[in-house]
């Protein structure tokens, strides 16, 4: 450990000597050269002949370094293949092509997490993973898991897509998760457990992995108002409820989502009818309700949508289960949150009056049926307190799934 710390140490001094190329030696590891000062979104600062990567130093738990390590060249394995690293410590690298790196048995593509170059297909999505291509704590590129359905947890695209390109769907080793985006990453028997009010698997500062909750969940919600504590969450088929009448009657609507949608528990095939909030399925409480997901993945600040999701098929029909009865907002000029959230069928399908409230405030209608002025979504403030903060980015967690 004293080892690792030192060459921490050693690495930060690098990265302030004014960006020159310094070849830092960790004191363990005298065979690859530990230069932080490389970069693996570009490639550069390495000797010919090396790539720039994830030098794994050290199992459990997982340290590592970005440095330098060989580069196989025409014998590097291509991405999308089956892969392995050295042994922790100077031969913990991998035969990957360059620009890629193994992770979770394959070679991935290197990717810049922030947006820029090298960026994923339209078939992958650019993800964070917690211990990994990191740097004083910082990660400073993510790599490309496949693009996936949070609701059928199907591949975007591939031979096998069930269960994420899992070998059996009942006992799936990835999961689809993600907000606004999203991609296949690592689940286990550890997390089979972990579905709708549950706790996530979390990092060592509390906060939640994004796939630290079964196949079909994801850390969402807030355990009730007032609380800071996240849950678990299900992914659901959301229809839309109001108050509309037909010939002075209330047709039926489904405030726990749509039953003719395929959705995916953990631990079965994906099946129609699994899609909805019941609490066999994916809610936990008789007052789960689907809410379309797209008021809470909004720019609170500008009201506009990430343009990827937008754009995508989850728009108008993926939502979260809701359990309303643990929350409450202000409704009264006393600023107490002390009112129960509305019943969506208590209210009108929408308004011209952005100021009070109908069921496109309270994520009960879609998107497109909203009426919002210049696609500018403004919804009711309480929606944005309930959940995991937005701006707070989630990591990946690679290790210890099963």
């Amino acid at each position: 450990m004293k080892k690792l710390a030192l060459g921490a140490l050693f690495a930060g001094l690098a990265a302030c000597s004014g960006g020159k190329n310094n070849d830092v030696m960790l004191v363990d590891a005298p065979m690859v050269d530990a230069m932080t000062t490389c970069n693996p979104l570009t490639q550069g600062g390495c000797n010919p002949g090396e790539k720039c990567t994830w030098i794994n130093d050290q199992d459990n738990p997982p340290i590592g370094h970005v440095g330098c390590a060989p580069d196989p060249g025409a014998t590097g394995i291509a991405i999308g293949s089956a892969c392995t690293e050295g042994p922790a410590g100077p031969m913990g690298y991998d035969t990957c092509v360059k620009g890629s790196v193994c992770l979770s048995g394959e070679c991935k593509q290197i990717c810049d997490q922030a947006g820029g170059t090298p960026t994923c297909d339209q078939n992958h999505s650019c993800t964070r993973y917690a211990d990994f291509f990191e740097t004083g704590g910082t990660a400073v590129a993510g790599v490309c898991d496949p693009a996936c359905d949070p609701l059928t947890q199907d591949l975007k695209v591939g031979a096998v897509t069930a269960a994420c390109g899992s070998t059996m769907a009942t006992m799936p080793t990835k999961g689809c998760y993600g907000y606004d985006d999203y991609s296949c990453a690592p689940a286990g028997m550890s997390v089979y457990t972990l579905t709708d009010r549950m706790a996530p698997r979390t990092n060592a500062a509390g906060n939640p992995y994004l796939n630290g909750c079964a196949p079909g969940f994801l850390p969402f919600f807030y355990e009730m108002t007032g609380s800071t504590v996240t849950k678990c969450t299900g992914y659901c088929a959301a229809l839309e409820v109001d108050n509309t009448t037909i010939g002075g009657l209330t047709p039926v609507q489904r405030e726990d989502g749509d039953v003719t949608a395929i959705g995916k528990m953990p631990t079965t095939v994906k099946a129609a009818g699994d899609a909805i909030c019941s609490i066999t399925k994916k809610g936990s409480r008789d007052s789960s309700m689907c809410k379309f997901i797209w008021p809470y993945v909004r720019d609170s600040a500008t009201g506009e949508l990430p343009a990827q999701f937008a754009a995508g098929p989850h728009l108008d029909k993926l939502g979260v289960c809701q359990a309303v009865e643990f929350f409450k907002y202000a409704k009264d000029a006393d600023m107490v949150a002390d009112d129960p959230f509305p019943n969506c069928r208590d209210l009108p399908r929408l308004t011209a009056d952005m100021m009070d409230e109908d069921a496109a405030d309270w994520g009960c209608q879609k998107f497109s049926n909203s009426m919002f002025i210049g696609n500018k979504a403004v919804v009711n403030p309480a929606i944005s307190d309930m959940r995991v903060p937005k701006g707070l980015a989630l990591e990946v967690v690679r290790h210890n799934m099963n």
